[in-house]
């Protein structure tokens, strides 16, 4: 019987294959290979071959082999200097999965609404800050927030007291990240990445002691990791402890900010839709009253349209990846023991067989009627999904609700710098910098007769959606032909094409969006 055959290959340079498109732009090398290769082909980076699956049929392959086929944790080394070997990065499944309860557990019952408290008066805090009107930097703003916020929430007011210490040294910990190099390299950003791992483990260190010396006085996030009964993989059980800790911060505020980031920029670029999201905060948020019920918070439906269809065009998770741990078959090709596995998000939340008009800007697709997320289990993978599914995903949701509903609800804003790239520096796609929002305070608020639309919908972003992809509003609207647009590159850009987001363009909405990214 005949052999199936490997995956086609993305052309590439000799040695190092297509590592060096990878490292530079892996959501173009991506489209690359989907739109000359179809739904499955390979990679070759360095000296590694890997697998790239397109599509939600193949997700679910992705996800429910994982631990079986598919093993996470030789992906996660390069997490071991800046956190040690906790969570995903830990070789045993028995510690993984312990792990991964202990954090759960964090996010569950009356700890939830404490961290929504947390997340308004860290939000109203900032807002006090901007005055009647000026600019600033989108993410960067988004990034320090979400510290505060997630400092507040899961490490105590201990450690938000010192933000001015944390922030900077959380900073080259992710400028030392690096999926491919080896961590052991005696380069710049790896020192600070190395110095910052043990400045921020002092600083941390004397107050968890503090904490198990008294347990009884706190109920928040720290104190669930510092009270868990752990099985670990080196190292002390403080280790353990502070690796637990700073990983959830850190993923916690920087791939939260991006998402936030990409939400906003695209209701910026699509008024239409934009005074949907703002008829409906004029009617169900009460204006200037603090305390806001997370059942509130739970009827904003068209702002969970608008952060589901962010999550679907500018997942910040531009890709997944595992190491395929035996030999496999799928699709009529051959994946070998050894290969990389991957799957993308930036490429399969666009296919128009799940999604309609993909590349079109339109949140309405996840109204009840609609609900084309619905049409296949992992259609959207924002989040990822299965067994690792990120823990803090509803955390997530309910903080880029309060961050852009407080700031639409006192400010009036439009994009300073309308066409950001994608940046790749932090481990999360995000918009490259420059990127400033200007704005001005709102004189009124309108009022309006505007009903809520799924309340009974709003979990699902909770249940699918811990981040790509940039689009270019298209100046030709509607009546460009998609076809011709993706063979010309208008759609479908490889890396020569300029990279941008644009500006909204005039015309019936939905508005038409191109760059598959």
């Amino acid at each position: 019987m005949t052999r199936s055959r490997t995956p086609p290959v993305v052309p590439g340079l000799p040695l190092v294959g297509n590592l060096l498109e990878y490292r530079l732009d892996n959501v173009s090398l991506f489209w690359k290979g989907f739109t000359t290769l179809g739904r499955i082909f390979s990679l070759r980076l360095g000296p590694r071959n890997a697998a790239v699956l397109i599509g939600p049929e193949h997700h679910e392959f992705f996800f429910r082999e994982v631990d079986r086929t598919l093993s996470v944790p030789e992906l996660y080394r390069f997490v071991i200097p800046m956190f040690g070997p906790v969570l995903n990065a830990a070789r045993d499944e028995a510690v993984r999965k312990q792990q991964l309860a202990v954090i759960q557990s964090a996010f569950r019952g009356s700890k939830m609404g404490n961290y929504l408290a947390v997340m308004e008066r860290e939000t109203r805090a900032w807002l006090s800050t901007l005055g009647e009107s000026g600019r600033f930097d989108v993410f960067d703003s988004f990034a320090a927030l979400g510290m505060n916020i997630a400092a507040s929430s899961f490490m105590g007011p201990a450690v938000r007291r010192r933000m001015r210490e944390f922030v900077p040294l959380y900073f080259d910990l992710a400028r030392g990240m690096d999926f491919f190099l080896p961590p052991n390299l005696p380069l710049p950003r790896f020192r600070r990445r190395d110095r910052a791992r043990r400045k921020l483990a002092e600083l941390i260190g004397p107050i968890i002691h503090d904490r198990q010396e008294h347990p009884g006085l706190h109920d928040d996030f720290l104190q669930t990791i510092v009270d868990g009964d752990y099985l670990r993989e080196g190292g002390t059980r403080d280790e353990t402890i502070v690796g637990l800790a700073l990983l959830t911060v850190f993923t916690a505020y920087i791939a939260t900010a991006a998402q936030t980031s990409w939400t906003l920029i695209q209701l910026l670029q699509h008024r239409d839709f934009l005074e949907e999201v703002r008829d409906e905060q004029d009617a169900l948020l009460p204006r200037g009253e603090e305390g806001i019920s997370s059942e509130t918070w739970k009827r904003l439906g068209r702002l969970d349209c608008a952060l589901k269809e962010s999550q679907r065009m500018h997942p910040v998770m531009s890709h997944y990846a595992r190491l395929t741990t035996a030999d496999y078959e799928l699709g009529g090709y051959r994946i070998p023991r050894g290969w990389l596995t991957m799957v993308s998000p930036a490429v399969s939340h666009r296919l128009d067989d799940v999604f309609a008009h993909p590349h079109v800007y339109d949140p309405h697709r996840f109204d009840p009627e609609r609900a084309e997320d619905r049409r296949h289990l992992y259609a959207l993978i924002g989040f990822g999904a299965g067994l690792y599914r990120c823990p803090g995903a509803s955390f997530g949701i309910l903080e880029m609700k309060c961050a852009i509903s407080l700031l639409l609800q006192q400010y009036d804003l439009d994009l300073a710098d309308p066409s950001p790239g994608r940046d790749y520096a932090m481990g999360v796609v995000r918009p490259a910098s420059p990127c400033s929002i200007r704005y001005v305070r709102r004189q009124r608020v309108r009022r309006t007769g505007f009903e809520s639309v799924r309340p009974e919908q709003s979990k699902q972003g909770e249940d699918r959606g811990c981040p790509w992809g940039s689009t270019v509003a298209h100046v030709g609207g509607d009546a460009h032909d998609e076809r011709r647009c993706a063979e010309q590159g208008d759609l479908l850009r490889v890396p020569t094409n300029p990279e941008s987001l644009g500006s909204e363009p005039r015309g019936p909405r939905p508005v038409r969006e191109g760059g598959c990214d």
